[in-house]
């Protein structure tokens, strides 16, 4: 994503990520009606909380994309804040649907639209989405040592349909839910010139693939803040489970583990730690292996049957409303455990600047640059957390 511009595109980022996240101690916004201002009253900063809190309507959002695995490119969406006529002691966020597309340099294309809504008092969360994307996309083979080299041009023309409900446990900090994902997927593939054999074996793997997906989980999260936390843990347990009788090609599983933790030192200093594991049970086709997700590395670069991924941000306030950002991490994508000691680290280190948007939100902006491996470099928009 890129400059002044993503700060519409960093808006959508806030606004999704309130959907799906659930925290009472969010501030209430202020009763009262009236002209929303961009300067928050307390140090006459520039403040995107009376506008993110008040908005109600539609909302146009251009959007930019940097991920390296697709190149740079744009977009936007069109948002619609529905109207909550019930009124609650605690900041809700607001029921809101939308359509987006986008467009990047290697030929990648998308559009869809999707509704989110909270029921009660954020005692019942969902989303629901369907989207066209048509991505291209390097493909390095699982470990394969000619196409690690070599890779090969992927192109994933599919229709997606996702489908997810979350439910809160009492007054407790866990939470439980399911997603359903149906993706209907045909794949294409270049070829490799002067390469008569391995393009034999390549045009194999194009075919008309379907995966259809239940994802039962329990989630416990104690953040202080959904958006840029500064102390609190968030951990996930997930399995998700494609099978035939659900209308999908293979049978196959994978266990998910998620786990952060928000650990501050002193008023000025700020650590995150995360700690994440993908492990596949069965075969799945090949472009659903897990891989490596780490600012840096390039979608679908490192994928295997498992993948472990250990990372750490440390955020310093500097001066006011601005901090700088440092962080590392390091993952493996291999067959399996008696393989690990033989696949290569994956590794990401970078650094970047934040800037506090919303107050009343506890939300931060910045850009963050990443080199992984040493030879890839990236850099990103973030709003709120990397993590």
């Amino acid at each position: 994503m890129n400059k002044i511009k993503t700060l519409s595109l960093l808006i959508i980022i806030l606004i999704t990520s309130g959907i799906q996240a659930q925290n009472d101690s969010i501030t209430s916004p202020s009763k009262k009606k009236g002209k929303i201002s961009m300067r928050d009253p307390v140090d006459n900063s520039f403040d995107l909380s009376s506008f993110l809190l008040e908005h109600r309507g539609l909302l146009p959002v251009p959007m930019i994309i940097t991920e390296p695995a697709v190149g740079y490119g744009g977009g936007g969406a069109l948002l619609y804040f529905h109207t909550r006529k019930k009124e609650y002691k605690t900041y809700v966020p607001p029921n809101v649907s939308g359509i987006a597309g986008f467009g990047t340099e290697n030929k990648t294309w998308g559009a869809g639209a999707f509704h989110s809504h909270i029921f009660g008092e954020n005692r019942v969360r969902t989303i629901t989405a369907v989207f066209k994307p048509d991505v291209w996309i390097n493909y390095y083979g699982n470990n394969n040592p000619i196409l690690s080299k070599n890779p090969i041009n992927l192109n994933m023309d599919a229709w997606l349909i996702y489908q997810s409900v979350q439910y809160r446990l009492s007054t407790s900090k866990f939470y439980i839910g399911a997603s359903y994902l149906y993706f209907n997927n045909q794949m294409r593939i270049d070829t490799i010139p002067g390469k008569p054999l391995v393009n034999e074996i390549i045009k194999r793997l194009e075919k008309k693939s379907v995966i259809s997906t239940l994802k039962p989980m329990i989630e416990y999260d104690s953040r202080d803040n959904v958006f840029t936390p500064t102390k609190g843990i968030d951990a996930i347990l997930a399995y998700n489970y494609s099978a035939k009788w659900l209308g999908a090609d293979e049978d196959y599983g994978v266990i998910d583990t998620d786990i952060k933790g928000f650990v501050p030192f002193g008023d000025k200093t700020y650590s995150t730690w995360k700690f994440t594991g993908s492990y596949l049970v069965g075969d799945a086709p090949f472009y659903a292996y897990p891989f490596i997700q780490m600012r840096g590395i390039p979608a679908m670069r490192y994928q295997s049957d498992n993948v472990m991924v250990a990372e750490t941000e440390w955020r310093y306030n500097v001066y006011k409303r601005w901090s700088l950002v440092g962080f590392t991490g390091a993952g493996k994508a291999f067959q399996s455990f008696d393989t690990f000691e033989e696949i290569d680290w994956a590794y990401t280190i970078g650094t970047g600047f934040r800037y506090e948007i919303a107050r009343m939100l506890g939300v931060h902006m910045g850009t963050d640059f990443a080199w992984g491996n040493g030879e890839d470099f990236a850099f990103y928009i973030v709003f709120g957390s990397s993590f």
